[in-house]
């Protein structure tokens, strides 16, 4: 076979297996909810010698999977974050994958193509669902002051934490209500609110929760008015959200300096060739000028991806 077609179709089985990898490491999260979620609606059954687990029998530990979920950021344990569905995202990657590697076979050798095919393909996918775990924290984030409010109200009204945490899951809308219905399932485990939040904190990433886990320890170890606090923290997470906005705005002047930045070669290499004829052929007609085109390209989006991160750090609560 060729190598103009052995290495696409290489490229293409690496990031199939790499999909298919994708596509199991959110399955033991979704059958530990599917367990929970029957043993909540149908109570604890039992089964033979005594009453149903809802525990998964302990694995072995697979350190190469578990660094490939990290890096992708997949949200395994957030069900309700997915836009897409995993199978979708993967198959973006893939494309996204063989398509970068088809057209580096133009300006470099066949293993730097598979290798840039790889690395594009990795990173469309961890692009896509770094989205839909942020795109969640934020709905997350938003709705957080109505939560507390709701909350601060029934303790008033002197029900129980654990009830008006109940009141939480049902009253709000998703993802809260999803959540705190997690929250309330954990708590009937026989975990308390602290442990609760502090987990909700740790899947979702929102800070707001570890805030709030952190002010019910507190006062359910000092005591004290628990609605007067609720309702300070409320205050908090409001000003806080107002000034991720602001920062957010703010950073607004960056983003658009990054990107034109990034298109300035674009428009003056356009410029210059409809002004001078011929003054883009060597990067469009000669093998060392295509392969110093691409290598730009690479550069400019590295320094774009730099940019941005370095934009998301200064505005990160």
């Amino acid at each position: 076979m060729p190598a103009t077609l052995l290495l696409p179709v290489i490229a293409l089985v690496l990031v199939m297996l790499g999909g298919l990898v994708v596509l199991r490491l959110d399955t033991r999260a979704q059958l530990l909810e599917r367990r929970i979620a029957a043993v909540g609606n149908a109570g604890v059954a039992v089964d033979g010698d005594g009453p149903r687990s809802i525990r998964l029998a302990q694995r072995r530990r697979a350190p190469v999977k578990d660094a490939l979920r990290r890096f992708l950021q997949v949200p395994t344990d957030l069900p309700g974050a997915h836009v897409m569905p995993v199978g979708v995202v993967a198959m973006l990657g893939m494309a996204a994958g063989v398509g970068a590697g088809w057209l580096a076979l133009l300006y470099f050798r066949p293993h730097v193509s598979l290798l840039i095919a790889v690395a594009v393909g990795l990173l469309v996918t961890r692009t896509l669902f770094g989205w839909e775990c942020r795109r969640y924290a934020d709905r997350l984030r938003r709705q957080m002051p109505d939560m507390i409010e709701l909350l601060a109200s029934s303790v008033r009204a002197g029900l129980p934490v654990a009830e008006a945490f109940r009141g939480v899951a049902r009253e709000l809308p998703a993802p809260t209500r999803e959540e705190f219905g997690r929250v309330v399932r954990e708590m009937a485990l026989g975990n308390n609110a602290e442990t609760a939040l502090m987990a909700l904190h740790q899947r979702s990433g929102v800070a707001e929760y570890a805030i709030f886990a952190v002010t019910l320890g507190v006062q359910a170890r000092s005591g004290g008015r628990l609605a007067e606090t609720v309702q300070l923290l409320a205050e908090t997470v409001r000003q806080r959200i107002a000034l991720a906005a602001r920062a957010s705005a703010l950073a607004g002047e960056a983003k658009v300096s990054a990107y034109v930045l990034s298109g300035l070669p674009f428009i003056g290499g356009a410029a210059m060739a409809m002004t001078q004829k011929g003054y883009l052929d060597i990067f469009l007609h000669q093998a060392r000028g295509r392969r110093l085109l691409m290598i730009g390209i690479v550069l400019m989006i590295l320094g774009q991806l730099l940019m941005r991160k370095m934009i998301s750090s200064a505005t990160r609560d």
